[in-house]
């Protein structure tokens, strides 16, 4: 554990989801995977493949970003507007986009959450109020999760960190000051940065073997670094362990 600035007093530990509290690259892969299946059977589009999902995808985001900042919205899109191309009609392309989201999010929520994420969790949740602010659009609920006192997810919520709205929500729903937010969460950009320049402190979950230096993207340096999520009990709101 190292850190990179001052422990100020918190109150409310916020978390990111994805890569933070479980591995989200095989479940992505997976459940993008069976949702290309899933609407090449029902759209009965032959040549749509992951390349091609990709494609529409990005022509999508080209067009609308601040849309894809809501990952849900921007899927839905992305099919609307691919289903359109291939002249589907407008019931039809209700029908399939609601049943692929449907389907999607069912393999979204096939996670394995480690049970290290869940005890560490109702530890900290006996001293500190707990949320989740994810860019992504994974239910905590469904995948096991019972102790947030508030979820937001970026675009739906408000703009996507590292923008500020998620943070100033949490610190206003909360009633505290953005920097008695401490905020967890494994990416440089969007966790570290977004929370520093919302005024909160941040924790980097850093489950490389390379330094804050090897990182391109690192401009901001987190308040503490830590390598094991457990690493979390042993701060206290003045920097030292704590015994629970």
């Amino acid at each position: 554990m190292k850190f990179h600035r001052t422990l100020l007093p918190f109150k409310v530990m916020s978390f990111d989801l994805d890569d933070t509290l479980y591995d989200n690259s095989e479940v992505i892969r997976l459940a993008e995977l069976n949702c290309v299946d899933f609407l090449r059977n029902s759209s009965h589009i032959n040549q749509l493949d992951l390349d091609y999902w990709h494609s529409w995808k990005h022509k999508i985001e080209q067009n609308n970003p601040i849309l894809c900042e809501d990952v849900t919205a921007w899927r839905m899109a992305t099919i609307r507007a691919m289903l359109q191309f291939h002249g589907k009609k407008a019931l039809e392309i209700e029908e399939i986009c609601r049943d692929a989201m449907d389907y999607f999010l069912q393999w979204r929520h096939k996670i394995d959450v480690p049970q290290q994420s869940f005890e560490v969790l109702n530890l900290l949740q006996s001293k500190y109020k707990l949320a989740a602010l994810t860019n992504g659009n994974v239910v905590p609920e469904r995948i096991g999760f019972s102790q947030f006192a508030l979820t937001l997810w970026g675009g739906k919520n408000g703009r996507a960190k590292p923008h500020c709205d998620l943070f100033h929500q949490a610190a206003k729903y909360f009633r505290v000051e953005p920097h008695e937010i401490l905020h967890i969460g494994d990416n440089l950009n969007t966790d570290v940065q977004g929370a520093i320049q919302a005024g909160c402190q941040a924790v980097w979950l850093n489950l490389s073997e390379k330094t804050f230096a090897q990182f391109e993207e690192a401009s901001v340096l987190p308040t503490v670094e830590i390598s094991d999520l457990s690493d979390l009990l042993k701060l206290n709101s003045g920097g030292e362990s704590f015994s629970i």
